[in-house]
C-alpha cells in the first residue's frame, strides 16, 4: 500500500467531509487529505493524526464507510457543538484508534513547539463538521 498525503482546499475534499480526511483509492492506496492551516506544523500534525488513525483502523478491520457513517451521524446529532470530536465518543467504532492518533499528534506538536491550544483553536474553525461545510 502506498500512502499519499496532500494539503488541499476545502472544496477539493470529499463532499461529506471537511478539514481532514482519509480513504482508500481504487488501487487500495491510502489517501490522506488535510486543509490548509496557518502553520505547516499544524498541517503535519493533522496529517499524522489522520494517517495513523487510518492505518490503525484498517488493521482493526474498521472500514472507511464505517468511519464516515459514524462521523456524519455524530455531526448531525451535535449541530451546535463547536468542539465536535466524534472519535472521542465511547460509542465510536474507532474510538481507540482515534485516541492513539491524538497521542501521536500531541507528541508531534510538543516536539515541534507547536502550541496545542492555538492548533486546536484553529482546527475548530477549519473543521466545523460536515454539516457546516460551505
Amino acid at each position: 500500500m502506498n500512502i499519499t498525503i496532500k494539503t488541499v482546499p476545502p472544496q477539493d475534499m470529499r463532499p461529506e467531509v471537511d478539514g481532514a480526511d482519509w480513504y482508500l483509492d481504487l488501487d487500495g492506496n491510502l489517501q490522506v487529505r488535510v486543509c490548509p492551516m496557518s502553520d505547516p506544523r499544524m498541517e503535519m500534525a493533522l496529517a499524522l493524526h489522520e494517517a495513523f488513525e487510518a492505518v490503525l483502523c484498517l488493521h482493526a478491520g474498521i472500514t472507511v464507510d464505517e468511519v464516515d457513517k459514524f462521523d456524519q451521524a455524530y455531526d448531525l446529532a451535535h449541530p451546535d457543538d463547536n468542539d465536535i470530536e466524534a472519535g472521542d465518543d465511547p460509542a465510536c467504532p474507532y474510538q481507540v484508534e482515534h485516541s492513539l492518533a491524538t497521542a501521536v499528534e500531541r507528541i508531534y506538536t510538543a516536539h515541534t513547539n507547536l502550541n496545542w491550544f492555538e492548533y486546536d483553536s484553529e482546527l475548530k474553525k477549519v473543521y466545523p463538521g460536515p454539516s457546516h461545510k460551505e
